[in-house]
């Protein structure tokens, strides 16, 4: 019997295999797949590689595992698109201009939307952010704050204005790109040996907030945008962009 899969890097050859007939509409959303001696068959492989790549597919939310039951493809959700871009951002560590093009896009679109159809409540919750941070930056400066909290603070900030967008994907979006760039280590080096950076980060939430209490879509998207170059601007001074 001929083998549909090569003998090099198997079990990555059966993701591509079961993704491409995904692509072709061959496999559905609530498909089920073959049992697994079956389906190594089917292959011409042996089961371990098959076990890795269902291991990886459902790592990725690409494939559903259910007890005593088999694996299923998935439907798609903005949380499996997150833990893809989460995994490309650990395999290479070199994205960090790439990652910040996509917060200037995807945040800024997020802070337009926001301004379009944030709720009052949202706008309150935006503000309360603010003071937050606000109140612990003299702390934070004067070494009684950790670095932790405040990059927790902030990122809170961006997570309620894409929150605000109430578009899933946005918000799935803004939490992927935050917490690379948290894994790939590019703002503690330099927020933590400039604390008096976050002095501008208020200022730049404030004006978004402004603009998505004002409805004022291009305001909000403008100050996102400046607020990310200019965070961009602190890494890349502080020697941190790979």
């Amino acid at each position: 019997m001929s083998s549909i899969i090569q003998k090099t890097s198997v079990s990555q050859q059966v993701v591509d295999h079961i993704l491409g007939r995904i692509d072709r509409g061959e496999l559905r959303r609530g498909d089920r797949l073959p049992g697994e001696r079956e389906f190594a068959e089917e292959l011409g492989i042996s089961r371990v590689p098959l076990r890795e790549a269902i291991a990886a597919l459902t790592a990725m939310g690409v494939v559903e595992r259910r007890q005593g039951d088999g694996n299923y493809i998935a439907g798609s959700s903005p949380e499996s698109l997150g833990r893809i871009l989460r995994t490309c951002a650990i395999l290479d560590h070199g994205l960090a201009a790439d990652l910040f093009e996509a917060r200037a896009l995807v945040e800024g679109a997020a802070a337009r939307l926001a301004a379009r159809n944030a709720l009052p409540e949202d706008v309150d919750a935006l503000y309360e952010e603010i003071g937050r941070m606000e109140e612990a930056i003299p702390a934070y400066i004067r070494g009684e704050k950790r670095l932790a909290d405040m990059l927790e603070l902030d990122d809170l900030f961006h997570l309620r204005c894409a929150a605000a967008s109430h578009n899933q994907f946005y918000i799935q979006f803004v939490n992927t790109v935050h917490t690379a760039g948290a894994d790939m280590g590019l703002y503690e080096r330099a927020y933590g040996r400039h604390p008096e950076k976050y002095r501008d980060s208020v200022d730049f939430h404030r004006r978004t907030a402004d603009a998505i209490a004002a409805g004022d879509e291009d305001g909000a998207e403008d100050a996102m945008r400046e607020h990310i170059e200019s965070i961009r601007e602190t890494t890349e001074g502080d020697g941190t962009e790979e």
